[in-house]
């Protein structure tokens, strides 16, 4: 009996040991000489954006099919699923949308989804989320900077190069930043 208790005190252990948190990131701004340079992108309602009163965006990173695709979710994750999407016209918003195929449309006429990549700098066959690295969709990383409604807040925007940008718009990168996975969620 006491072998029994031992084994399987050893295979709870193991499994424990085992459960590794799911890391989580957040966004950050990168534009040199710019007013939101370094800023935590945070959440208007579903929408991402710089200088917002919301939380900051905090997701997590599901591979997908391919090893050169992801899906980013909201984070924690939860019963009720909240997936980042592209979503928009031309030029898309970064959101995250509980059930994005009927939400979607108040938004814009297209939706994008789980074609994330990161980089550092050029596309590279590494592209695993890792702290530094840059958000990109398919490979691209076209993210503009627009003033908002607010003053000092700024709507953050992916570009798919069909239309052209208004000269208001400021290119920027997004940067991972690793969460604190203790932290609140």
């Amino acid at each position: 009996m006491m072998n029994v208790i031992f084994t399987v005190s050893a295979l709870v252990s193991a499994a424990m040991a085992a459960v590794v948190p799911t890391p989580s990131f957040t966004l950050q701004a990168v534009a040199p000489g710019q007013q939101f340079d370094g800023m935590t992108l945070s959440l208007n309602g579903p929408l991402a954006g710089l200088n917002h009163t919301g939380d900051a965006v905090r997701f997590y990173a599901s591979n997908g099919q391919s090893a050169f695709a992801w899906s980013l979710h909201g984070f924690p994750a939860g019963l009720v699923d909240t997936p980042a999407v592209l979503v928009g016209d031309s030029a898309f918003n970064l959101a995250f949308l509980t059930a994005p195929e009927q939400t979607a449309k108040q938004y814009g006429s297209k939706l994008m989804m789980d074609q994330w990549t990161f980089t550092v700098g050029r596309p590279s066959i590494k592209i695993a989320p890792t702290p530094g690295k840059y958000l990109g969709y398919n490979f691209e990383q076209k993210w503009y900077a627009f003033p908002g409604q607010t003053e000092g807040t700024w709507t953050v925007m992916w570009w798919d190069g069909s239309c052209c940008i208004t000269q208001d718009g400021i290119p920027m990168k997004l940067k991972l930043v690793e969460s604190d996975s203790r932290a609140s969620s």
